[in-house]
């Protein structure tokens, strides 16, 4: 299932708009439920995921993955009515806190780096640069819990690397017109405009000829390119061997892994996987997660 997301925004007549914004195959926003209650606060957001939980038909939020800030009615409403479902925090503005104190912009490169490293090797790695930086930065970011919004930790039953909530700025852009009507004519604006964007896509993703959908392929285009500087050398039929400059790492086919854990956290078969997919004349999109398919094979 696509990563689940919140976002937020005020309506001028008073209240606040809320809302759950999923993400599809191709990457792209896909609006699950929104709604105008009082304010943020436990009462509005039980109201809310009570009705989201009624409307996707989800029990206990298994194989679910919700990414939101860290307000405390969303946490709390999380564990209560999707208490499988793995919540990760979002990156930005756990960063935007921690940059108030721990400023430049190689403080935000060390930031970063950090978050975006696909296993705990390289993640100790960049944190130790941190560290040697400035010890009181690195402990304040190992205190704001790295394994709710680091790559390095998240699970990849979801197979998606997502660490901030980019999908409510979208959904908040996407409708900033709607939000300065009256409630009723907002709510049916945001209605029909979602109804005809969902029929474009639809269309769109027809019109395509990749096996994949377009933002993967164009990802894995890039894998594809970056393939080339690796050299691979086979141990079985789908066991191999990839150095990748000084790194060593190891891709299993069958399993769809690779050490580096990128290819394991995306769906998307990583440079060192296209490389030992291209080695025995395979096609790197046959390996890529069936929900990134256009078509459900």
């Amino acid at each position: 299932m696509a990563a689940l997301e919140d976002t937020n925004s005020t309506n001028f007549l008073g209240g606040q708009l809320i809302a759950a914004v999923g993400r599809d195959g191709n990457e792209q926003m896909f609006p699950l439920a929104w709604a105008v209650v009082k304010g943020e606060n436990n009462e509005s957001y039980e109201w809310f995921f009570k009705q989201l939980k009624m409307s996707i038909g989800e029990e206990d939020g298994h194989g679910m993955t919700i990414i939101s800030d860290q307000h405390q009615s969303i946490v709390t409403m999380v564990a209560q009515e999707f208490p499988r479902a793995e919540h990760r925090h979002c990156a930005r503005h756990i960063f935007a806190n921690w940059h108030k104190t721990y400023k430049g912009e190689y403080m935000k490169m060390m930031f970063w780096s950090c978050v975006k490293a696909y296993n705990e090797a390289d993640f100790t790695d960049a944190l130790e640069t941190l560290k040697e930086a400035d010890p009181k930065a690195a402990e304040a970011f190992l205190a704001c819990n790295p394994t709710l919004f680091c790559r390095a930790f998240i699970s990849n039953h979801t197979q998606n690397d997502v660490i901030v909530s980019n999908m409510s700025e979208t959904f908040n852009a996407y409708i900033i017109n709607a939000r300065s009507k009256h409630l009723i004519y907002m709510l049916e604006d945001i209605r029909t405009s979602i109804m005809k964007r969902l029929v474009e896509k639809k269309m769109d993703m027809e019109g395509s000829t990749h096996v994949v959908c377009p933002r993967v392929q164009e990802r894995l285009e890039i894998e594809e390119d970056k393939a080339s500087t690796c050299k691979v050398l086979p141990s079985k039929p789908t066991l191999f061997q990839v150095q990748d400059g000084i790194d060593g790492l190891t891709v299993d086919l069958e399993a769809r892994t690779c050490t580096c854990k990128k290819w394991d956290l995306t769906g998307i078969p990583c440079s060192h996987a296209v490389s030992a997919i291209f080695s025995i004349h395979g096609h790197a999109e046959d390996y890529v997660s069936d929900h990134y398919y256009r078509y459900r094979l």
